[in-house]
């Protein structure tokens, strides 16, 4: 009977979609996250998911496979994770998490001229201009964010697993 591989992509999807649920919970308990709470624990959880897949491809594959071989699966997995989560990041700061509307940065304007700092027009325009392209940074974040623990998991899953 020929031995069943768990696919990388499925490994990806439940990864991910831990991911996903951890982030949405973190957003209905905290309002607004405080910074320390998103990043460790998916850290963590990315580290040890693709650990663990890279030692349960060198199980289920039966036979001895080398450093290499194994830590493609990891890396092709930490791909998957990765390209999950930036698409989850994109959705989430274009719908779920908006931009702030032009009403909320005339009050925050207001609010920083009634304390005596004048800003200027060039300064307010960037502002919005940022608040605008936000999702570049929060989805370049994301990437790096799963790709180096998900390195560091495929390295250390092709370390321990089975190999020639």
């Amino acid at each position: 009977m020929e031995k069943k591989i768990t696919s990388r992509v499925t490994i990806g999807v439940i990864i991910a979609g831990l991911l996903i649920a951890m982030d949405l919970v973190a957003q209905k308990m905290y309002s607004p996250v405080p910074d320390g709470i998103p990043v460790f624990p998916k850290v963590i959880i990315t580290f040890l998911g693709v650990l663990a897949a890279c030692i349960l491809f060198s199980k289920q594959s039966g036979s001895a496979l080398s450093f290499g071989e194994v830590f493609t699966h990891g890396f092709r997995t930490t791909a998957v994770i990765a390209f999950l989560m930036a698409l989850y990041t994109f959705i989430a700061v274009k719908l779920l998490y908006p931009a702030p509307s032009a009403a909320e940065m005339d009050a925050a304007v207001k609010t920083i001229e009634q304390q005596g700092n004048a800003l200027h027009q060039e300064a307010i325009q960037q502002a919005s201009q940022a608040a605008k392209n936000r999702w570049i940074v929060y989805v370049s974040v994301s990437i790096f964010a799963t790709l180096i623990p998900g390195l560091a998991g495929s390295l250390a899953g092709a370390a321990i697993g089975k190999k020639k």
